[in-house]
Parts: structure tokens; C-alpha cells; sequence
């Protein structure tokens, strides 16, 4: 785990706000402050004013590296002149056992006297603001901000109180051993990373809870009777009215018609899903449950007064549904995409060049946020477009062994040469795929 250090600075009744670029791999379109990881060479700072001097020598060096790297500002220069009133220890953050990258962060208020002329980084920042302290709470309130739980925490508590010198709780709560953690990164939408019976490297589905008054719960799937029972107690105060299944494979419903039986609610699914299921488990599966059929433009629910709706996003699953309300402030995916992983197109039920027209339809769609299944919310179409650039690539790569008159074995040795071999014959059914989307084009 990495040392982190944020500076919250404050003029006034102002707090100063980043956006992290939608590119970077930590937090991308998130808010944040300014700030970044410790290293090494931060503990041979030396500093003579009090102010500085008194921190923890790693971090005081971090902090005057990092703000000035990222705004371009000399803090200890601004401490030395008088700019600087008041540097206050704030509180530690500690990044969830579950978080793909975890941090022990330490946060500083920052108290200036006038506003400086900071400079962002537009490498990683790309957009930077003062902001009344009520305004910026504002944002995540309204569904406008992607923040992580010690910012939310931190900007909820100046909102309440500018002179706060520290937030609590200011790490995200809750009894590991009896529940799983919710979280709402975007206000009003819910997430329950799920521990499930998913591909590596992804270990959880993500469930998704939204909803004003009409709760949705989305492809709640625990691995074990443990996890589903962790996932009732998570859930209480927070009963959903339905039930959706995104698409039909099972690390997205395994135990969740069991918990709509319990909770008496409806269970919600594109008519290809439904057909799926049954062939699969039966034509009982669904026996003694209501059936609800959703088909593309469908109202689910609503968020922040306005309608949710179905898309199709056909390609890694023929009866795949993704969500999104009207402002295009989100984008559920389902499995479209995943961060640091390919997903894979399978023999039954995917389709090349309909996952292609998939990834297309959300680039040109261009919501804020994307909320993936496998991995945390993502700002912006970023991932989608460079999930887009390396199917092209593989694709590239695949023609030109087929050229060259390799066959798939082949294919596959090249072109996933390090592959994990308990993975070899999904990278197969990948290049399979490619290969009948090239013959379809061929043919026309």
C-alpha cells in the first residue's frame, strides 16, 4: 500500500477542485484534490518555518512536490511570505480492501490568505475550479461529481462547516464481516461489490442500486450462501422493488432469483436474457416469480427526477442491457468493457461486429461516467475508445496471420504468448470471433 498526500486548499469560503483526467489508471474523472503518492527522495526534504517543519518530514516533501508540480505553486515559498495562514492535518483515508488500488492518503487544509495563480497540469488534471463550499457539495449532490468516499466525506463537511479542521467519519463504514460495503460515488447511484464466481481477474460483480422511489437492484450475484448473506444485510434500509439481470451469464444472477422470491419483487430482463436462462436452467427457473420483459428505450426506474432507460448492447452477450437516464450523466455497461482486462466475446451468444457497433454506440452516445460490472466508475468514454483501438489492433493482427496461413492454435500462441493457460481458450474463443467477423465482411 502507497503513501499518498492531498492538499484542500481553502481561501475564504472557497475550496480549490480538481477533475483527474479521464486517462489516467487511479481514479479517472474523478474530483479530487491536489495531491499524489509519496516517494522515496520526499523524506530528504529539509524545511525551516514551523508551519512545514512540524509534518512528517515524507509528507511536508510530498506535499510541496506534488502542489507544485500539479498547480505550478511554490507552498513553501507561499508559507514563507505570509500567503499561506494555516496548515492543518485533516484526516487519513485508507483505500478499501477491495479497491483495485489502494492508498493510505493523508489530507491537509490549506488555509490561504488570497487566491494564488495556479497553473494545472493538464497531463493530469483536466479541469480545475474555485468553488463556494456549499456549490462544490452541490455537484456530488446533483449527480454532477465522481468523488471517492474520503473526498465526498471531506466536501460534505466543509459544505457544513468552511473552518472544519477534520472530517468523520472520513473512511467509508461498515461491518465487513456481517455486510458488504455500499457505496454511491455518483449520488444516487448505489454499488455493492459483490464477491462472485467471475473470471479472473475480476473477483466481484458490481450490483447496482438505484432508484428515487422505484429501487432497482442490478445483477446481484454472491459466490457463496456467506456473501448472499452479507448481501441481505447490506441491503437493509435499501429493500429493492425489482430485480434486473443485465445478461445471462451466471457471475450476473447466480442466488438472484432466490433473492427475489424472498423479497417478493419482479425480475427484470431483456425477452433474449429470459430465453437464455430457461435454456440453460429450464423452463421452471422462473416458476412462482413475476417477469418483467425489458426491450430497448424501456423506462427501469428513475434517478434525480429523470427517466432510466434500456439500451441494447449486444456483442459480449446477444440479450445484453445497459442503463442510462436521460442527461446521459451515466452509462451502465454491464460488460462491455473492463478496465485492465479484454473482455471476452463468447462462442454462445457474442458477436464480433456487434460488440464493435456496441463499444461505437456508447463513444458516440458520450455520457460523463460509465458504471462498469467488473471495476469502479470511470469518467468519461475513455475506456471504451481504447477498448475499441485494441479490438481493431487484435483484429489487424488476426488477419494477418490468417494471411499468412496460421491457424488458430497458432493465432492463439502469437498473439496471447502469455497468457494464464486456464484462460487459453477464452483468448480462443476471442480470435474465433474475429475470424467470423471478417468472414461476414468478406462475404459482403
Amino acid at each position: 500500500m502507497r503513501e499518498a498526500v492531498s492538499a484542500i486548499f481553502i481561501c475564504q469560503r472557497e475550496v480549490f477542485i480538481i477533475r483527474r483526467q479521464p486517462y489516467l489508471r487511479a481514479y479517472p474523472g474523478y474530483y479530487a484534490f491536489p495531491g499524489g503518492k509519496v516517494d522515496a527522495e520526499d523524506s530528504q526534504a529539509c524545511f525551516v518555518h514551523p508551519m512545514l517543519s512540524c509534518l512528517p518530514n515524507h509528507q511536508a516533501g510530498a506535499l510541496v512536490r506534488e502542489v507544485r508540480e500539479e498547480l505550478g505553486f511554490d507552498l513553501e515559498q507561499g508559507v514563507e511570505q505570509g500567503l499561506v495562514g494555516a496548515i492543518d492535518y485533516f484526516g487519513e483515508a485508507i483505500t478499501p480492501h477491495f479497491g483495485q488500488l489502494r492508498f493510505n492518503a493523508h489530507f491537509y487544509r490549506i488555509e490561504l490568505q488570497n487566491k494564488p495563480d495556479f497553473i494545472a497540469d493538464r497531463a493530469e488534471i483536466a479541469w480545475s475550479s474555485w468553488l463556494d463550499h456549499r456549490e462544490l457539495y452541490r455537484h456530488y449532490h446533483d449527480g454532477e461529481a465522481l468523488m471517492v468516499v474520503p473526498i465526498m466525506n471531506a466536501v460534505r463537511t466543509l459544505a457544513e462547516d468552511i473552518r472544519a479542521t477534520g472530517a468523520g467519519p472520513f473512511n467509508l463504514q461498515y461491518d465487513d464481516a456481517r455486510e458488504l460495503p455500499y457505496l454511491e460515488p455518483l449520488r444516487g447511484v448505489g454499488l455493492i461489490p459483490v464477491p462472485s464466481n467471475t473470471l479472473p481477474p475480476a473477483k466481484a460483480t458490481i450490483a447496482l442500486l438505484l432508484g428515487d422511489e422505484r429501487r432497482i437492484l442490478v445483477d446481484p450475484s454472491p459466490a457463496t450462501p456467506e456473501v448472499y448473506a452479507r448481501l441481505l444485510k447490506a441491503l437493509e434500509g435499501r429493500r429493492p422493488q425489482a430485480i434486473m439481470i443485465s445478461h445471462h451469464h451466471s457471475d450476473h444472477h447466480e442466488r438472484a432469483l432466490e433473492l427475489a422470491r424472498k423479497l417478493g419483487a419482479p425480475l427484470c430482463c431483456s425477452a433474449q436474457t429470459l430465453a437464455d436462462l430457461r435454456q440453460v436452467y429450464g423452463d421452471g427457473l422462473t416458476d412462482g416469480l413475476e417477469v418483467r420483459v425489458l426491450a430497448e428505450g424501456d423506462v427501469l426506474t428513475q434517478w434525480k427526477g429523470q427517466a432510466v432507460r434500456c439500451l441494447s448492447l449486444p456483442g459480449h452477450d446477444a440479450g445484453m442491457l445497459g442503463l442510462m437516464p436521460d442527461s446521459r450523466a451515466w452509462l451502465f455497461v454491464a460488460d462491455l468493457v473492463q478496465a485492465g482486462a479484454s473482455v471476452v466475446i463468447p462462442d454462445y451468444g457474442g458477436d464480433m461486429t456487434a460488440y464493435f457497433a456496441s463499444l461505437q454506440r456508447v463513444i458516440d452516445l458520450d455520457p460523463r461516467v460509465l458504471i462498469l460490472s467488473h471495476g469502479f466508475p470511470v469518467g468519461g468514454t475513455h475506456l471504451v475508445m481504447q477498448t475499441l483501438r485494441h479490438r481493431q489492433k487484435r483484429e489487424a493482427q488476426v488477419c494477418q496471420g490468417l494471411n499468412e496461413g496460421l491457424n488458430i492454435g497458432q493465432l492463439t500462441e502469437r498473439l496471447y504468448a502469455d497468457i494464464d493457460p486456464k484462460l487459453r481458450q477464452l483468448a480462443e474463443q476471442n480470435i474465433r470471433q474475429h475470424m467470423k467477423k471478417l468472414d461476414q465482411e468478406h462475404d459482403l
